[in-house]
């Protein structure tokens, strides 16, 4: 089985993102919320508000649905698992990269106008860094499911 090192990986990276307390926000969903209220029409909001509610729960259980990602592969469903870790995943590497780049705001020599210095620090509060296995156990899934491949169908030759 040529994804077992990453399907390990991925596992691995669950694991470490349960024991780090990676988790998403509630709180960063209905501020998605609220932003898409205004674009969409009213009929179809209780749509988004449970796409979004599905989405809150699966990225605020990132750990442990890692892991039913990793279990959905084993068991020959790798494109569900890798949607899966995909979106477990995916708050942890947004407050990735968005902690870096209040990391390279925060230098000296870059400045930004007080009212959006406001706007990033409320984001940046919605996301909360408790300790470096969830951001090793994030990397690591994200990793292991980009590692991981769909097996190539086999043609079978007619012999005639």
């Amino acid at each position: 089985m040529k994804n077992l090192i990453w399907i390990l990986v991925c596992f691995l990276g669950g694991i470490l993102m349960i024991i780090g307390s990676a988790c998403g926000s509630a709180l960063f969903y209905g501020y998605l919320a609220n932003i898409v209220s205004s674009y969409i029409s009213s009929e179809f909001m209780p749509l988004v508000y449970a796409i979004l509610t599905v989405l809150e729960y699966i990225s605020f259980y990132g750990g442990y649905f890692v892991i039913v990602g990793v279990i959905l592969i084993l068991i020959n469903q790798i494109r569900l698992g890798k949607i899966i870790i995909m979106i477990a995943t995916s708050f942890g590497m947004l407050g990735l990269v968005f902690y870096v780049c209040m990391w390279i705001l925060g230098l000296p020599s870059i400045t930004v106008s007080p009212a959006v210095q406001t706007i990033l620090d409320q984001i940046y509060s919605l996301f909360t860094y408790n300790s470096g296995f969830a951001f090793t156990g994030t990397i690591l899934a994200v990793l292991g499911r980009y590692g991981i491949k769909r097996p190539k169908k086999v043609e079978k030759q007619v012999s005639t």
